[in-house]
């Protein structure tokens, strides 16, 4: 009834056991992100109960970016800024209290993402574990993992860069890297409905990008900046350029 008003209600009659999400970079850095969901029916789910959430626009590319999903029959589609809502259903009947296996990818580009890449994920509803995982043809020197603070929607990218440095020192679960390849994997139990979380890897000029700029854009440097009494700024005093990271989707 609600949604014949036209509110958009979700189906909650299932949990997740598990949801990965894994980033594949291949050498021309082109990523395909796929989100891979274990899911138990409490229910049958019926046509507009079941749909994908993709930050990818509907557009005339629509149907080369996101993938059709080898499990289930899209039945429909809905934009919702950035983002579209796939509707679909399984493919074979479901069956309750069995696990139903549920895939979905799309193509994204990752040029800007060379030196620090940033991933989120965010829960929604019933989630046993929830996982990211990174495949890229570069070497992560180290990586960060945390949820996203309240404030973030209102952080610039400084601060939030900022945040997640301080967490590298402070945080206990850590992202795991596979020694020689770009391999990062992470993971975190009992989330909460709403949650979000991000990983951020960095390479060893990522890092020291994101150190660097940091440092240059402290108040402590901008005051030193000012009251330096003659002569030109040196080369070495310039503040540098950002590393090559976007901000979250808000």
């Amino acid at each position: 009834m609600l949604r014949q008003l036209g509110f958009d209600v979700p189906f909650r009659r299932f949990v997740c056991p598990e949801e990965l999400k894994t980033i594949a970079i291949d050498p021309q850095w082109q990523a395909t992100v796929t989100i891979r969901r274990q899911m138990v029916f409490l229910e049958r789910p019926e046509t507009g109960d079941l749909r994908d959430v993709v930050p990818v626009a509907r557009d005339a590319h629509f149907d080369r970016h996101v993938h059709a999903s080898p499990d289930a029959v899209d039945t429909g589609h809905r934009s919702v800024g950035a983002n579209t809502f796939i509707y679909w259903m399984p493919r074979q009947p479901i069956i309750e209290y069995a696990v139903y296996t549920h895939e979905r990818s799309w193509i994204a580009p990752a040029g800007d993402v060379r030196d620090v890449l940033c991933t989120e994920v965010m829960c929604r509803g019933k989630v046993g574990v929830m996982a990211i995982e990174i495949l890229a043809p570069v070497v992560y020197e180290t990586a960060v993992a945390f949820k996203l603070p309240r404030w973030h929607r209102w952080a610039s990218e400084r601060r939030l860069m900022k945040h997640a440095l301080a967490q590298l020192e402070t945080s206990r679960s850590r992202p795991t890297l596979r020694d020689g390849i770009g391999r990062v994997e992470w993971k975190v139990a009992r989330p909460r409905n709403g949650d979000r979380f991000v990983c951020i890897a960095f390479t060893a000029k990522g890092l020291a990008g994101w150190q660097q700029l940091l440092e240059k854009t402290s108040l402590a440097s901008r005051l030193r900046r000012l009251v330096r009494i003659g002569g030109r700024r040196r080369d070495s005093e310039a503040v540098p350029a950002s590393p090559g990271r976007v901000l979250l989707p808000r």
